[in-house]
């Protein structure tokens, strides 16, 4: 992959509950999720890319099906962008983890995410969107950064933003953004 536009999935049913969740078919997103994948979608639907690669989550389809209409591009689901692996805390409120390591609550590891990413970014040729789930993008962009999962709490990725690495440089254009940005413009091309 050449560069990579990583793209959280709009505000979902999850969200709003405050749950975390990596249920295939449950929690879709709400009217502003829709909202908000239309209006990222619109920010990018001038550049030129190669696919478009999806989570199996709902959420994660529903804002690539969005993004898609958008550019007019058909998106593909690949698993290895999927939600963490979360155990025993699937379904749980995000308030019932709060302290506590992924490895404590026998969740998926960080390094599991990193791999996971690089293995897509291995796997595809071209200039990528990718729509993803949080954890997984902070994972991905901080493997960018060198950074681990402690030195990376502070890296928010919002619900319907972008985040981009250009892959083949090993450089991150922006993280979180809801609009392209000078970097992005640069180095994506129209």
């Amino acid at each position: 992959m050449k560069i990579a536009i990583l793209i959280r999935h709009g505000e979902s049913e999850a969200n709003v509950k405050n749950l975390i969740s990596e249920d295939v078919e449950k929690y879709p997103l709400t009217e502003k999720g829709r909202d908000q994948a239309k209006f990222i979608a619109e920010q990018i639907c001038d550049f030129k890319f190669d696919g478009i690669i999806s989570s199996p989550i709902l959420r994660t389809r529903q804002t690539a099906e969005i993004i898609s209409e958008f550019v007019g591009i058909p998106y593909v689901v690949d698993s290895r962008i999927r939600e963490s692996g979360l155990g025993n805390y699937n379904n749980r409120s995000v308030s019932e983890i709060w302290g506590m390591t992924r490895r404590e609550l026998g969740m998926e590891s960080w390094e599991s995410h990193v791999n996971r990413f690089q293995e897509i970014f291995n796997a595809y040729d071209g200039n990528y969107v990718l729509v993803s789930h949080a954890l997984p993008i902070r994972a991905a962009v901080s493997s960018f950064l060198d950074l681990n999962e402690e030195e990376s709490y502070g890296i928010d990725i919002r619900n319907a933003s972008m985040s981009a690495i250009d892959v083949s440089e090993r450089k991150v254009l922006c993280i979180g953004s809801f609009i392209v940005t000078p970097n992005l413009n640069r180095a994506f091309p129209l």
